[in-house]
């Protein structure tokens, strides 16, 4: 194909938008959000959008849609735009449905579990658990079977010419050097494969069916815990969450026969940059706490290595990716399989005067245990527990302070241990794909749906002396 020429006409991002319908899995979670109200936006004319809720009956899918999703403050550019007719075109163009992916057909009921097989004509699966140090069972289901059995119910679609499936750039686990945009063959891990067996996915499935059984029920959560984490450092990931996310492209590898795949793998996704306003985001995001704490004052340090380059991508850049790759091989309609990574390269983080910002004002630390003595000794201190016992003190108020900032410290160590894997990653993500899929846009395209990463967030190179 000619990209000179391809590049002149673009994708055809709007003309693939318009009059198509999709389902939306997850689609009271961020990212999801965030993609849905891009489609509105741009594309009014867009089919429907049926978004799967997970919720008890109806009437509380119905209820999460219109609190969760008509009333968010994300769509106020929407709410501007229709005024008075706002929830009348927001209930015309999505359909809120009551399924849950873990169970067969998506847990939806037959009359819309007919209509969603007639009509669909994409499947994006953005449900997950992304909890990092979550029990293995539940990890296992909502990453790596449900997905599986989501690709199961879109060869039940008559008109489907796209399964898109949001993974993460850290299914590649903590191999060094440049990590490239290749989708999972079954059975590969993140070590050497000529020292180690290969990973089963149905033997870890067993293995946890097994646990489950043979245990006493007070022991099952916290061994499922340790097991997930023994697992996935024993094959080369560092948590169970990137395991069973890399597990689950496996299986929609393994079992997508002539089903057209694209799997589209963020980083560490964060707020808004541009669209539809700067700075939204829902909860907490991957870095927040330690944000949130180091700016309240009480992380004055951390366990981090000041070297690493943490790639951290907006919410509104990554919904871009997965339009514009949704548009392509959407329109192609063509079996196969295609990854693209949204990330930031290697670009600095620069402030509004263009100037790179550098992180100042906090100790860094190589060791768990010297950042556990150092973060005791701080919150002791600035709690007043390390002033001697005078004759007046009670001992009941300082046995509770003692407790307290006991809890402080356990918290803040507890996160730094969930967090030591992304704080070192010596790694960088690769992203031709996406960067010729830029080439391929047209310059309205490019325009309407910015994703040049590399210009707009990038790494944050922590330059200070390491301690401890």
């Amino acid at each position: 194909m000619d990209v000179a020429r391809e590049s002149q006409d673009g994708i055809g991002i709007i003309d693939f938008l318009e009059r198509r319908n999709f389902l939306v899995t997850g689609a009271t979670g961020f990212l999801a959000k965030v993609l849905t109200e891009k489609i509105l936006r741009v594309a009014p004319n867009v089919g429907k959008i049926f978004l799967l809720i997970k919720a008890k009956d109806e009437q509380a899918a119905m209820n999460r849609f219109k609190g969760e999703i008509i009333g968010c403050d994300l769509f106020k550019c929407l709410q501007q735009k229709y005024g008075e007719g706002y929830t009348n075109f927001m209930l015309n163009k999505l359909v809120p449905v009551k399924g849950d992916i873990r169970e067969m057909n998506m847990g939806i009921g037959d009359n819309l579990l007919c209509q969603i097989t007639q009509e669909v004509d994409v499947i994006i699966n953005s449900a997950a658990n992304t909890t990092l140090d979550e029990r293995y069972d539940a990890a296992l289901v909502a990453n790596a079977i449900a997905p599986s059995r989501l690709l199961c119910f879109a060869k039940k679609c008559r008109k489907l010419s796209l399964f898109l499936h949001l993974s993460t750039t850290f299914v590649n686990g903590e191999r060094p050097g440049i990590l490239m945009e290749k989708a999972f063959q079954m059975g590969e891990s993140r070590i050497d494969s000529s020292t180690q067996s290969k990973l089963d996915v149905h033997h870890e499935i067993n293995l946890v069916s097994d646990l489950i059984e043979t245990l006493p029920p007070n022991e099952v959560p916290q061994k499922l815990k340790e097991v997930g984490l023994a697992r996935a450092r024993m094959y080369g990931w560092q948590n169970v969450y990137q395991m069973t996310k890399a597990m689950g492209e496996m299986m929609i590898n393994a079992g997508r026969g002539r089903v057209p795949v694209v799997i589209v793998r963020p980083s560490v996704i964060e707020s808004t940059f541009r669209e539809p306003f700067p700075g939204w985001i829902q909860g907490y995001g991957v870095l927040d706490p330690l944000i949130l704490s180091y700016g309240k004052g009480r992380l004055p340090g951390f366990l981090v290595n000041p070297d690493t380059v943490m790639d951290v991508v907006p919410a509104d850049l990554v919904a871009n990716v997965i339009i514009a790759a949704m548009a392509k091989h959407g329109t192609a309609a063509s079996p196969g399989i295609n990854v693209y990574h949204a990330v930031s390269s290697t670009s600095p983080l620069t402030d509004n005067q263009g100037d790179e910002i550098q992180i100042a004002d906090m100790e860094y630390f190589s060791s768990i245990d010297s950042f556990s003595s150092y973060i005791q000794k701080d919150i002791a201190e600035k709690n007043g527990l390390s002033n001697e016992i005078g004759p007046n003190s009670n001992p009941k108020q300082r046995s509770r302070l003692e407790a307290r900032c006991k809890r402080m410290a356990e918290n803040l160590i507890h996160l730094a241990k969930l967090y030591e894997p992304y704080m070192f990653y010596r790694a960088r993500f690769d992203s031709w794909n996406t960067r010729q899929l830029m080439k391929q846009m047209s310059t309205e395209e490019g325009n309407k749906f910015p994703m040049d990463l590399r210009s707009i967030i990038g790494r944050i190179t922590l330059q200070m002396p390491i301690s401890g």
